[in-house]
């Protein structure tokens, strides 16, 4: 791995120190792709061999895209002026001259590839092994059922996860989704907090199912359950919710889980892929379908208001707010990710604190 990191010329718009997801899996190939993530330009492919691939996507010899030029086995060449590189980000040949310039190569980017998903690390190369990937066993495991989407959202990273951390909105901008404990007054929440991450979890007295998941379940529609919540902020990259439906004293459980993935694209601009899984009517295609038809709108509805909350931010600028006790996750994590940002744009020279990775696996 060539080991060359461009100069920024301006603060880093998101922690780089972090495993960011760049697509799933089936969406790498051999066609070359431009992403943005943690406002770097990354050009993706695959080689021959299958191992998905990360450059800076910039030739070094003109500011040109490489994801506009061609793959010729896992060679890149540059559709501007020909430069040709490996894998690696070396550049191996050009074609005015015998003898390749010194230095000419561009990043490449460690990257894995797990449970689904390619992910990418923006930050230092020495400092990947240090942190985990999030685990998401529920998206590949047998007896898991999932639907899913990607949106591209025109709202800072920062306001997704802190929207993830609050769920008693759901009720308001979409009741159509809310389960009915979600109707009543919240109980208390509990919250935990470590260096990087922070989980949240509440205990929700006996309520009815939603429609559809009395349906899936058998059950009666006027019997009541106890509702388990869990939320884990699990990186800058990463958000999931656990719901799980109490289904009897044997504690035997109907669990659903929301996996968030969020990857900062620019400043104020983030990709959202999404995924909600279940562990209970794997064969149900009525279910899926159901879900399907909550779950697209309501991400698109969340969208749109986190949209509309950055146009106010960046007309009239940031003001005082006024906090509940809901929002202790969200002003932990809000509090979490500013300490990242600030230690990635101190001044260069300043050392750097090795910090934990993704949370529990």
């Amino acid at each position: 791995m060539t080991d060359i990191r461009p100069g920024r010329t301006r603060p880093a718009v998101a922690p780089t120190d972090c495993w960011y997801v760049l697509a799933p899996s089936e969406c790498v190939g051999r066609t070359l792709r431009g992403y943005r993530v943690a406002g770097l330009p990354l050009v993706v492919f695959r080689t021959v061999a299958g191992q998905a691939v990360a450059l800076h996507d910039r030739c070094v010899h003109h500011p040109y895209p490489l994801n506009a030029g061609q793959l010729d086995g896992d060679e890149l060449r540059c559709g501007l002026c020909g430069f040709v590189y490996r894998p690696d980000g070396r550049c191996v040949r050009v074609p005015t001259q015998s003898r390749v310039p010194v230095g000419a190569a561009v990043r490449a980017h460690p990257v894995r590839e797990e449970q689904g998903l390619v992910w990418v690390w923006t930050g230092e190369p020495g400092r990947a092994r240090l942190h985990r990937l999030p685990d998401l066993p529920w998206l590949v495991e047998d007896g898991w059922t999932t639907v899913g989407g990607e949106l591209t959202v025109r709202a800072g990273f920062l306001l997704l996860h802190e929207s993830f951390a609050d769920v008693t909105k759901i009720p308001v901008l979409v009741p159509e989704v809310s389960p009915s404990v979600l109707q009543a007054p919240p109980p208390p929440l509990d919250v935990e907090v470590t260096e990087t991450t922070v989980s949240l979890s509440r205990t929700y007295p006996p309520g009815r199912l939603p429609g559809w998941q009395a349906q899936a379940l058998g059950r009666p529609g006027d019997e009541q359950f106890e509702h388990l919540q869990e939320g884990h902020f699990l990186s800058p990259a990463a958000w999931v919710d656990y719901w799980d439906v109490v289904l009897d004293a044997g504690q035997a459980r109907a669990r659903m889980r929301f996996t968030q993935l969020v990857t900062p694209a620019d400043q104020g601009v983030s990709r959202l892929l999404w995924r909600v899984s279940r562990d209970f009517g794997a064969g149900d295609s009525v279910t899926t379908a159901r879900l399907s038809e909550l779950f697209v709108p309501y991400y698109a509805k969340l969208a749109a208001a986190l949209e509309t909350m950055q146009q106010v931010i960046d007309r009239d600028g940031p003001a005082d707010e006024v906090n509940v006790s809901s929002d202790v996750a969200a002003l932990r994590v809000r509090q979490i990710v500013q300490a990242m940002l600030a230690e990635e744009n101190a001044p260069a020279g300043r050392p750097r604190r090795e910090r934990a990775g993704t949370g529990p696996r």
